[in-house]
């Protein structure tokens, strides 16, 4: 009897712990879904509403998600982890729902605001509860998965949204009715994490040295690595489709299969991303910086399908490797104390990079023209010097590489 209650118990932790795994990685998908089901419909919806700026829709939710980012970590601090995710799945869900019921312009624009204030509390809770979760590779492993089912829930969701705008506007947006299934897995699954004052490091918070209490100069330089490489990356995504238009590569079509190509690589580095980093460690980056380089590369001299397919593909790799690398790094870097709100400056100088990267663009622009083969050109001299400084940093600190609050060797 004693065996088979033994056996019992652990059955049922073992699935519980299957089932917190699923849960957060598909909590993960919030940011993804931003942009995949409305970029596909955008069309529809500036024929509905014409004279509006429905560029708009996009633009406001990462807006919205960077203040909401900085109220998540400076709430976790008092309230439980789970509770602040399942507050910012409600509104994520609400703003998402809330579009297929929009009677005018002016209300879809307030269910975008929900959508990004849902996504900002949601975000970087996910990473933090993988670290308090999960450890060593297991952990590098989650923050890995998270990228790949993100991308999967890009895919198929921009594929949902794009034919279900034959039958309407209003229809694509209820394909987020998925994430009420994933707020149920969330009230099942998830542990109930106390506040993080109640946690052991904040008892010892006095008896911690003063660089503990801070989140250090290798962690900011994560976080500015994070912004300008969002900043100057974002311009593939904002470029790729008017290039193939304007080289006469090709057309729509063929700019929604090179997305795809990004997409699928992403989701098969993602995957891969906890060997890359056991044998990589701190220089997975390079690989991140290389890739995107090379893709510019190739983007700025292509003359065919196989030189856009080429760019698209490397890019890929680039989006399968840096948010999980910074994300993984920031946790081992900062102690648990700051550890949320340390992921919280990450996911906000990720947004703020995709939104500052228009005027970036614009910038770039007034100088080489209007040019996008150029511009590309720009864009991969960019990421060469940006490389260099990257390497340079991670030989400059070599002796001074661990992860101090990590459980993965260097």
């Amino acid at each position: 009897m004693s065996n088979a209650s033994s056996a019992g118990s652990a059955a049922t932790k073992h699935r519980s712990k299957l089932g917190t795994k699923a849960t957060l990685l598909l909590c993960a998908c919030d940011s993804n879904a931003l942009g995949s089901e409305m970029t596909p419909i955008l069309a529809v919806i500036a024929l509905a509403f014409p004279g509006e700026n429905v560029n708009l829709l996009v633009a406001l939710p990462p807006l919205c998600i960077i203040p909401a980012s900085l109220v998540a970590a400076k709430l976790s601090y008092y309230i439980s982890r789970k509770t602040i995710l399942t507050i910012g799945q409600i509104l994520f869900i609400i703003g998402g729902l809330g579009g297929a019921f929009a009677p005018n312009f002016e209300f879809l624009l307030a269910t975008r605001v929900f959508f990004g204030l849902g996504c900002g509390l949601v975000y970087p809770i996910v990473p933090t509860l993988i670290s308090y979760f999960f450890a060593g590779h297991e952990r590098v492993s989650m923050m890995g998965g998270a990228n790949a089912v993100g991308s999967i829930i890009a895919m198929v969701f921009s594929t949902l949204s794009g034919t279900l705008a034959v039958i309407g506007w209003h229809v694509p947006f209820f394909v987020n009715v998925f994430f009420v299934f994933v707020l149920v897995m969330q009230l099942v699954f998830l542990p109930k994490v106390p506040p993080e004052k109640d946690m052991e490091f904040s008892k010892k918070v006095d008896s911690l040295a003063p660089e503990q209490k801070r989140i250090g100069p290798r962690a900011w330089m994560g976080i500015l690595l994070m912004f300008v490489s969002m900043t100057i990356g974002m311009v593939y995504l904002l470029k790729m489709a008017i290039f193939i238009q304007e080289s006469g590569i090709g057309d729509s079509v063929m700019a929604g299969l090179a997305s795809s190509s990004s997409t699928c690589t992403a989701l098969v580095v993602s995957l891969a991303f906890s060997l890359i980093f056991k044998f990589l460690k701190r220089y997975t980056v390079l690989v991140s910086m290389a890739s995107i380089a090379l893709s510019f590369v190739l983007l700025s001299s292509a003359t065919s399908s196989v030189g856009v397919f080429a760019g698209a593909i490397v890019y890929g790799v680039y989006l399968g490797t840096i948010i999980p690398y910074l994300q993984t790094s920031l946790s081992g870097l900062v102690h648990p104390y700051r550890r949320t709100y340390a992921l919280s400056i990450l996911s906000m100088a990720m947004f703020a990079g995709q939104a500052a990267s228009s005027v970036y663009v614009s910038l770039v622009e007034g100088v080489v023209g209007t040019s996008t083969a150029a511009l590309f050109q720009v864009m991969s001299v960019m990421f060469v010097v940006l490389f260099a400084v990257v390497l340079v940093y991670l030989l400059a600190t070599r002796k001074n590489a661990s992860y101090p609050y990590g459980d993965v060797t260097e």
